[in-house]
């Protein structure tokens, strides 16, 4: 097998893996996720996979930088739809946070972190019978914000950049709290979320996109 078909078969064979561990994830837990099984039900080897990722560990990892990868590259698709509106790219971006969470229970545990205050400080609660990874959603929220802020100062540099940063900042967090304890249905949650930095940052607001 030449190196140029090594790659593309070592690729799709990742791909498979990655798309049935989030199956089976979402079906059963984390917990219950078996590197064996994932291999028999892709036609691989257990030792394919165990040298692809590592052990479990590492396809849990690989599993969440996947779906946080797909998550972020959507947010920028919806931002670059909107070059000369920040109304309406706030608020797209909302509607899409919100509506993607609901197709995808993994990208929603990974979005919000399951913490319990009673725990040790900075401790993670796996309770939930996800990935034991979630501290990878701290890091996903702040670079949520720091995409959007990027956007807003490229696109509207005239806005400031302490509200811009303070407003994305807000918007992120209200967007993920509804996702950990939603309230209204999403179309008007994401309108009341999307009010709030556009108030503060002085603008105007646009027609809520559909989901």
């Amino acid at each position: 097998m030449t190196t140029s078909l090594r790659q593309s078969y070592r690729a799709h064979l990742r791909q498979l893996a990655l798309e049935a561990a989030y199956g089976e994830t979402v079906d059963k837990g984390w917990d219950k996720v078996r590197v064996g099984q994932i291999a028999t039900s892709i036609g691989a080897s257990r030792a394919m996979l165990y040298k692809e990722f590592g052990d479990k560990q590492g396809l849990g990892e690989a599993l969440v930088l996947h779906e946080a990868e797909r998550f972020l590259a959507g947010i920028k698709e919806v931002l670059a739809g909107f070059p000369t509106d920040a109304a309406g790219g706030i608020q797209a971006s909302v509607h899409f946070t919100l509506a993607e969470s609901e197709k995808s229970p993994l990208l929603r545990a990974v979005l919000v972190s399951y913490r319990d205050p009673t725990l040790n400080p900075g401790a993670v609660d796996t309770r939930k019978g996800m990935l034991p990874l979630i501290t990878t959603s701290g890091r996903l929220l702040d670079v949520a914000s720091e995409t959007l802020g990027a956007w807003l100062h490229q696109q509207f540099p005239q806005l400031d950049e302490t509200d811009v940063q303070n407003a994305t900042d807000a918007l992120v967090r209200l967007t993920v709290s509804h996702l950990a304890l939603p309230g209204a249905d999403a179309k008007a949650t994401g309108q009341q979320v999307s009010e709030v930095a556009l108030r503060y940052l002085g603008l105007q607001r646009s027609e809520a996109p559909s989901l």
